[in-house]
C-alpha cells in the first residue's frame, strides 16, 4: 500500500448482483412548486429495472401539497413514472381530498407533469362543498384548476350547502 494505491480482484461468481438498477424503500421527496406551495411525496418503494427501461415502478403512493385554501392529499396503491415523457400512470383507486371539502375518487389515471394535466382511466365520483358529482371519465387542467366530466356526467347540488358560501 505504498503511495496510497491498492488493487484487488473480484470473483464475479462470488459477488451478489442487484436484480434492479435502482431500488429505494420508503422514498420521500419534499419541495415547492413554481408557485411556492410546499409539497411532500412518499412512496413505500420505488424500483427501476434497468437503465434501458425509463420506467420507475412506485408502490404505496401518498402526496400532500399546501394550497392557498389549505392542505390537499392524494393516495394511490401503485403507479409508474416514465422518465422520458414525465408522466405518472397510477394503477388502481385514487383518492384526492382537500381541507375545504373537495373529494375526488377515480381509477387508473395518468398525470402529465409537463402539461400539468390529468386523465382518468375510469369512472369518477366526488364531493364538493355544494354537492356531489359523477361521470364516466375525468380530464383536468391542474394549472388552470378546471375539471371536465365526460360521459354520463351528473351533479347534485344541495341548496342549503350552496347558500352557505
Amino acid at each position: 500500500m505504498m503511495g496510497g494505491e491498492m488493487s484487488f480482484l473480484l470473483d464475479k461468481n462470488r459477488v451478489d448482483v442487484a436484480k434492479e438498477r435502482l431500488r429505494i424503500e420508503r422514498a420521500e421527496y419534499r419541495g415547492e412548486d413554481a408557485k411556492g406551495q410546499a409539497f411532500h411525496l412518499h412512496a413505500g418503494s420505488a424500483v427501476q429495472q434497468s437503465s434501458a427501461q425509463p420506467i420507475v415502478r412506485l408502490n404505496d403512493l401518498q402526496a400532500e401539497i399546501q394550497l392557498p385554501e389549505g392542505p390537499a392529499s392524494i393516495v394511490a396503491p401503485a403507479g409508474s413514472y416514465d422518465l422520458n415523457t414525465e408522466q405518472v400512470a397510477v394503477n388502481g383507486q385514487i383518492r384526492f381530498k382537500t381541507s375545504d371539502g373537495y373529494v375526488l375518487n377515480t381509477q387508473n389515471a395518468t398525470v402529465d407533469l409537463k402539461s400539468r394535466t390529468l386523465q382518468s382511466g375510469g369512472a369518477v365520483t366526488g364531493n364538493t362543498p355544494m354537492g356531489v358529482f359523477s361521470g364516466n371519465k375525468l380530464s383536468a387542467d391542474l394549472e388552470k384548476r378546471t375539471v371536465s366530466l365526460n360521459g354520463n356526467a351528473r351533479l347534485r347540488i344541495f341548496p342549503k350547502r350552496a347558500n352557505r358560501r
